[in-house]
């Protein structure tokens, strides 16, 4: 029965293993997915309302693959540019589910398909870099269902940030590849990097972090180092290139804008304490401000210290580096020294999601070290058990969570709610500083709003007839019955164009980067556009180019590596 098992198991290995995450990935959106409900948190209201924007322009558009610039649908519809600083490429697929299936199924569907994403990649490069495939299947478990990827989906609603998980195994394993493995697999480094670029920028900035502190694996391997040293020259070249088409225009538009509104926050105080977090992960807490890895990935490192001796120089590496990544999270580090250079990324904390990869390849190791898990049955136990384990632990969080939350809480979403929280977050983040204090104006969408006197009244000499949103941009019709210089309700962004009556108008701008612009007496319609830049479509046909050739490429020496093997055979 064993060796059955055994030849069933070999033989169908990738289907049973994508079964498995299918089916972990149905689970893991118990009980909220099958509930019809939603629970926002702290900023999912953001991203759903970044996904409706996308999924509206798809229908007004007809193309499925355009990132609109200008957010007309969604947003309070005033022409947010939010796309212009939030890449938004990894929420195309979650679009396209929401043109389908619109509403709470739509985006659960989308989360199970990310989740299966996530424990594939993840078992994928854990199945390189462990022993054997049953560990890698642990790995890919434990790291799944960590607590604080858990936290960022269904906690504090950082989307984006739970995307990234997605890839982050590909930047450990091109850094792994590039400073003491084979040195040819370098642009993986690249791949991941990219793809993090184009979700998330703050992760981009800790990834970058995490790269420079991985680099310590050069310590594992000291031969080769002019080698390895040009494929990570060579790797931080590609990804570059290989997001270009977003950061491009994004430093373009940081310097025509000026400073956003971003929120800041105080390095040294957004930190968490180290007793607070031990003691938050051991309850596996569900609080947005009781930030935790989970006693999961807590035991396991535990496990992995106490049979030390037992573990190989790589797995201790997992070890010391996701330690550090937990320091990093805690106010023990000296975050005011950095405080100018890594302000970005607003909470120290979530260097958690790079520990979560290290811990959870170590921890699989320990586990079966500990359980003695050298053969075929003893591991066909191990690996279920441990399994359940850590599903359970998510089910029970995701429960508590669930029971904690209650069915009147006003962030809890349901399908009759959905369309309201997905287009009417009134988020400012992405609005230069200076265009803040008309914010409340400029989202009503109206003209003689925008123009009121001194004296409170609006300007008898200006009638609204319409107002209508278009790709990348609003549409106006409006009666004057003088000749006059008018606000508009919009501020300035690099590539905005304003057409009046079909003829292009160079606007003026005052102190709060609102559009002045003349109008003639009678009526007129206004266009106020987005149109693509030069910086965009050079850097966008870059971008394609570096994504073409990598496939290219690497399909060519696939088909290689093929006939190598088909003539040996």
């Amino acid at each position: 029965m064993t060796q059955l098992m055994r030849r069933v198991v070999t033989k169908y290995w990738w289907q049973l293993e994508l079964l498995s995450f299918v089916v972990l990935s149905l689970i893991w959106i118990l009980p909220w997915g099958f509930s019809g409900k939603i629970y926002l948190g702290d900023d999912l209201g953001f991203h759903l309302n970044r996904i409706q924007g996308l999924a509206k322009d798809i229908q007004l558009s007809g193309n499925w693959w355009q990132i609109p610039a200008v957010s007309t649908a969604d947003f309070s519809g005033w022409g947010y540019p939010i796309n212009l600083f939030y890449p938004a490429a990894a929420l195309l697929p979650a679009a396209w589910l929401q043109t389908i299936a619109s509403g709470v199924g739509g985006y659960y569907v989308f989360l199970v398909l990310l989740n299966v994403l996530t424990l594939w990649v993840a078992a994928t490069v854990a199945a390189r870099l462990l022993p054997s495939r049953s560990q890698a299947f642990l790995a890919a478990v434990i790291y799944g269902f960590a607590q604080y990827r858990f936290l960022d989906f269904f906690v504090r609603g950082s989307l984006a940030e739970g995307i990234v998980f997605a890839f982050l195994p590909l930047i450990f394993y091109g850094v792994y590849s590039i400073a003491a493995g084979d040195y040819h697999k370098w642009p993986w480094l690249a791949v991941g990097m990219a793809l993090i670029a184009l979700t998330h920028v703050i992760s981009l900035v800790l990834s970058s972090v995490g790269v420079v502190i991985m680099l310590s694996l050069w310590g594992l391997r000291r031969k080769e180092l002019r080698a390895r040293g040009l494929r990570f020259g060579a790797a931080a070249g590609l990804a570059v290139f290989l997001s270009l088409s977003f950061l491009g225009p994004l430093v373009v538009q940081l310097r025509h804008v000026g400073k956003l509104g971003i929120a800041q926050y105080t390095l040294a105080d957004s930190a968490t304490h180290l007793g607070d977090l031990l003691w938050n992960s051991l309850n596996d807490a569900v609080a947005s401000n009781a930030i935790n890895f989970g006693v999961l990935l807590l035991v396991t490192s535990v496990l992995a210290i106490i049979v030390w001796r037992q573990l190989r120089p790589f797995d201790h590496y997992c070890l010391v580096l996701g330690g550090i990544f937990v320091f990093l999270a805690t106010n023990l580090f000296p975050w005011p020294l950095f405080q100018g250079l890594l302000g970005t990324i607003q909470f120290p904390w979530r260097f958690l999601a790079l520990a979560d990869f290290p811990l959870a390849l170590v921890g699989a190791r320990a586990v079966m070290v500990i359980a003695r898990a050298k053969t075929f049955q003893r591991a066909l136990i191990v690996v279920p058990v441990v399994t359940a384990i850590a599903v359970g632990l998510s089910f029970s969080a995701s429960t508590a969570l669930y029971r904690s939350v209650g069915p009147n809480n006003a962030k809890v979403v349901t399908n009759a709610t959905y369309l309201a929280n997905a287009t009417q977050d009134t988020t400012t983040d992405y609005v230069a500083q200076r265009g803040l204090v008309s914010m409340a104006a400029v989202r009503t969408h109206s003209i003689p709003v925008m123009n009121t006197q001194p004296n409170g009244q609006q300007p008898a000499s200006l009638q609204q007839l319409a107002v209508r949103p278009v790709t990348n941009g609003l549409v106006y019709t409006l009666k004057s019955t003088t000749a006059q210089e008018i606000k508009l309700p919009q501020l300035d962004y690099y590539g905005y164009h304003v057409f009046v009556n079909g003829r292009e108008q160079m606007p003026r701008l005052d102190s709060n980067g609102v559009v002045h612009i003349h109008v003639n007496a009678g009526t007129s319609q206004i266009r106020y556009v987005y149109q693509r830049t030069t910086v965009q479509y050079l850097t966008s046909g870059l971008t394609w180019l570096a994504w073409l050739s990598l496939i290219g490429i690497g399909c060519w020496r696939w088909l290689q590596r093929q006939r190598r093997l088909t003539a040996e055979t």
